[in-house]
This record gives structure tokens, C-alpha cells and sequence, in this order.
């Protein structure tokens, strides 16, 4: 009997940011009663995720980039009508970013979800983006076949209030036990890198654009290494800001203050050097690294976009970061550097971070649009 066939689909190609390994946990527990396919869109940026999705029994389709739009639309729906795929599964992080994949996969004929992964970014925007956000919200809701969601604030923005309570929340979960912390890697990857035992490393792991506020954390690197040198910073990740954040922390780099290391096959290695985790994102559906620093134990400062749904560990602290830098200086200065380890697996279980359970959540759905 054919497995019924199903497309995750992203406004770029996956393997460039968290969509992409949320969207690989979520349908790999699943391969055994579908046959889960990715459509990558533009430039390859991460080709090691997508051997990682192939190795494990997916297929990643390549759609190039293209000036022309109208001939990339049509290659697009030229191939999910020659697919014939069951279940077409959008990520995205808003509804006008949503919109063109949403009509071509209803085009070709496909049951169609939409799932929403990022709150607003709290900018201005003008009346014309606007207007298509509205538009964009209007067809969507008017015509899919289910709604999904990180988040209530992520469902609020993709759907709008009218809307997003029919949309299901799927928590960002993950293998709790991957991520759980290990003294022996961590001595390792230290060791690697030559940190001391004395030194306090600091780290980010997620891709380095604007939305991830990269330049309040080069910001808080320069404030707190001119305080002191037991400070290091592990920043793990890609992204069009990189080559501009590696300008402005060029002295720290040379002086192996600060590294640089880019994409990583296993981020969960280098939680496990860490003393702090930081995220101070300007906006975020969610942030699933949240919830795989917490595993490992990591005291965590984040911004205060994380939404509260994030919050497991007692050591899990969210900081306003407008015209805030100072106080999360004096926080991380005064801070206990301690790992919370007491029963992560139970805890994060209870709080419906188990990548079982999510996926469980996902099957069901899947099943009731067949």
C-alpha cells in the first residue's frame, strides 16, 4: 500500500533557519506512514541538512532562484501537480509570505495547512504591506484545510484574533534525551576549542539576521569581555548579517575571544561548552533553541518576545532589550552559572516538549485531511 504523500514547504529552502529543523522533527517520527518530501526554493544554503533529510528517507526537491518570478511560480506548480502530493504543508511567518505557495498548492489540488511560526516584529510597516497582510489573511482563511501554530501570539499574527482560534498549537518539540547534558562533551568540545575550566562561555546558537538582533549581541561580547576576560562567546550559526558582525568583533575573534562556527551538524555539542545561553531576538514565534538550551540545563537570558509557553526551567530569564543593554550586563555579571538538572526529560515531558507527542499531534491532523 502507497504511503500517502505529503510536501513541507517554506518560503526558502530548508536547512537555513529553525523552520526547517522544526518542520524535519516534526514529520520524521512520521516516514514510517508517509512519504514526507521538502521543497528547498532558492540558493542551498545548508546542503548538510538536506543530506541529513535524504540519509533518513526523505527526498528534498531544488527549486532555483529566479529573477523572473512567473517562471518560478509556474515551475513550482508544475511540480506539485506532477507529484501528486496528498497534504501540502506551509511554514511560514506570515500570511503574505504564506500567500503564493498557499495558492499553488491549492492550484495543484493538494490539501493545504498553514502553520505559523513567528509573532509580529513590532515595526512600522507601511499601508501597502499592510493591506497585502490583510488580503493575504482573508484568502488563507477562506480557503485552507487547517491551521497550525507554535503559539497563540504566532496564530494571532498569521490568522488574525477573528481566526487563530482554530488553529492547533503543535509545541516545538524535540528528542529531550539528544539535547540532555553530558560532562564528557563538554569537556571535549572545550578542549577542542582550548576554553579553561575558569572561563565563562557565553552562546547563541540560530542565524544571524536582523530578527535575531545580532548587533545588541556584539553590543554585549565588547561590554562585557572590556570587564573582563573570563568572558567567551560561542556564536553557532549562519546568515546575510555574518560577514558584518565578524567585521565589528574582528580584535575578539583574532584573540579566540569569540568564535565564529557557523552551521553546525549538531548544535546540541556546543550547549553542552556553555555556561549561559542568549537569545535577544527582536521577535520570535517561538524559538525551539529555547527549549534546547533548557534540556541541557542552561541558564538562559532571552529577550522578552519569547513567549511565556517557552518558559520551563527556573534559570530561564526574559529581558526587554530596548535601550536595555546594561541590565543584561549587570545580569549576566551577577548571575549563578549553574545548570538546572533536575529531571529535565519529566519536566519538559509535562510541558509538551517531547518531539513524540508533537509529532503524534501532527499525525492525527494529517490523517483527518486524507
Amino acid at each position: 500500500m502507497n504511503r500517502p504523500k505529503v510536501l513541507q514547504i517554506g518560503s526558502e529552502n530548508f536547512g537555513a533557519g529553525g523552520r526547517s529543523v522544526i518542520a524535519y522533527n516534526l514529520t520524521y517520527p512520521l516516514i514510517t506512514d508517509y512519504e514526507i518530501d521538502f521543497l528547498a526554493i532558492g540558493e542551498l544554503k545548508n546542503p548538510q541538512f538536506h543530506q541529513i533529510i535524504e540519509k533518513n528517507g526523505g527526498k528534498v526537491i531544488h527549486v532555483e532562484d529566479t529573477s523572473n518570478k512567473l517562471s518560478k511560480f509556474r515551475r513550482i506548480l508544475k511540480i506539485l501537480k506532477s507529484e501528486k502530493f496528498d497534504i501540502i504543508h506551509i511554514n511560514a511567518d506570515d500570511a503574505s509570505e504564506a500567500l503564493v505557495n498557499f495558492i499553488l498548492s491549492k492550484l495543484s489540488g493538494a490539501r493545504t495547512i498553514v502553520h505559523a511560526h513567528s509573532t509580529s516584529p513590532n515595526i512600522e510597516e507601511g499601508f501597502v504591506s499592510q493591506l497585502k497582510r490583510v488580503i493575504a489573511r482573508i484568502v488563507i482563511n477562506c480557503f485552507v484545510d487547517d491551521r497550525l501554530t507554535c503559539s497563540i501570539e504566532a496564530a494571532d499574527y498569521m490568522f488574525g484574533n477573528k481566526s487563530s482560534s482554530k488553529a492547533t498549537i503543535i509545541k516545538n518539540g524535540i528528542d529531550i534525551d539528544k539535547f540532555s547534558f553530558n560532562e564528557a562533551n563538554r569537556a571535549q568540545v572545550r578542549k577542542a576549542l582550548n576554553i579553561s575550566d575558569w572561563q565563562v562561555v557565553i552562546g547563541t546558537i540560530g542565524r544571524i539576521t536582523s530578527s535575531k538582533n545580532p548587533y545588541f549581541i556584539v553590543e554585549l561580547i565588547k561590554q562585557l569581555q572590556r570587564d573582563d576576560e573570563k568572558y567567551l562567546f560561542l556564536w553557532i550559526g549562519d546568515g546575510e548579517e555574518r560577514c558584518s558582525v565578524e567585521q565589528l568583533l574582528t580584535n575578539e575573534i583574532d584573540n579566540k575571544r569569540v568564535f565564529m562556527l557557523g552551521n553546525q551538524e549538531d548544535p546540541s555539542l556546543y550547549l553542552q561548552a556553555m555556561d549561559l545561553f542568549v537569545l535577544p531576538s527582536l521577535y520570535e514565534g517561538f524559538g525551539i533553541v529555547n527549549i534546547e538550551a533548557q534540556a541541557s540545563g542552561l541558564p538562559c537570558i532571552v529577550s522578552s518576545s519569547i513567549p511565556d509557553m517557552a518558559v520551563v526551567n527556573p534559570n530561564f530569564y526574559r529581558l526587554d532589550t530596548k535601550d536595555n543593554l546594561w541590565n543584561w550586563v549587570e545580569k549576566i555579571e551577577k548571575m549563578d552559572y549553574t545548570r538546572y538538572l533536575r529531571d529535565p526529560y519529566r519536566k519538559l515531558k509535562a510541558a509538551g516538549f517531547d518531539i513524540k507527542d508533537s509529532a503524534n499531534v501532527l499525525r492525527n491532523i494529517y490523517n483527518s485531511l486524507l
